[in-house]
């Protein structure tokens, strides 16, 4: 695919795809998390598969911009650097074995991380256990790998971000900042190959524009959300992002 293939897509689906941008965009911008992998079954659908990791890099760079600005006030630091401290030269290596990954072994992988973070979370809180530095910068590496080489890893996060004690507002702000670092070095990993040649990377570019209007969208919906419901929310998002991952196994 080259600059010019991008309207080879025809209107109406280069429409569908813009359009996947902003709809995921809302639902990152409310909740924090999901972005990646619900525009990675919208894209994976409306371009291919083998694409979808390398444009999403590119796109959630961008959407990781726009959410960190509206949520530059609730950002943990601590949390960050202790995440991120681990996760930056794990997600180096994932982006380096990317093409080498086998993709069913993949999906079944995160289907069940991804849905056994569901009852971490509630027996942590159930428990009252409290994530402390280890647990983060362990869970950063996990992270940090999986995302290089895949979507939706941020999923792995969430029982720990919860269980270091953050609001709802401090857990979307400090994952943003996580997920755009995390982007921008599988950005670069992946743009160093040819991963991003022939118009992919302009078409991740478009992508990431969708998404700004959709993640101001989404903070204002945040805004607007109680605890209870942004608890909810993370549930329904976590279970079908898992079960979609073994769907992707049994049909891939």
């Amino acid at each position: 695919m080259d600059v010019s293939a991008i309207a080879a897509l025809g209107p109406g689906v280069l429409a569908g795809v813009l359009a996947a941008a902003f709809v995921t965009s809302v639902v990152h911008g409310a909740t924090g998390i999901g972005g990646g992998f619900l525009m990675a079954i919208l894209l994976a659908e409306l371009i291919g598969v083998k694409p979808v990791v390398p444009v999403l890099a590119v796109a959630l760079t961008m959407s990781g911009v726009a959410r960190l600005f509206f949520n530059r006030d609730a950002i943990s630091g601590r949390a960050l650097a202790l995440v991120a401290g681990t996760a930056l030269p794990a997600v180096i290596c994932g982006a380096l074995v990317y093409g080498l990954l086998n993709a069913t072994t993949v999906a079944i992988l995160l289907g069940t991380t991804i849905l056994a973070s569901v009852p971490m979370r509630h027996w942590a809180r159930r428990r009252q256990v409290v994530a402390g530095p280890r647990s983060l910068m362990g869970a950063g590496g996990v992270y940090g790998f999986i995302s290089g080489a895949s979507v939706g890893a941020g999923m792995l996060l969430i029982p720990f971000l919860l269980g270091y004690g953050l609001s709802r507002r401090y857990f979307v702000g400090t994952l943003a900042a996580i997920a755009l670092a995390m982007n921008v070095t599988r950005t670069a990993v992946f743009g160093g190959t040819d991963m991003l040649g022939n118009g992919w990377l302009e078409l991740g570019i478009l992508c990431g524009l969708a998404t700004l209007p959709g993640n101001w969208l989404g903070q204002r919906l945040l805004r607007g959300m109680g605890d209870g419901r942004h608890a909810v929310a993370i549930d329904v998002l976590t279970v079908f992002g898992g079960l979609n991952f073994f769907r992707i196994a049994l049909t891939g």
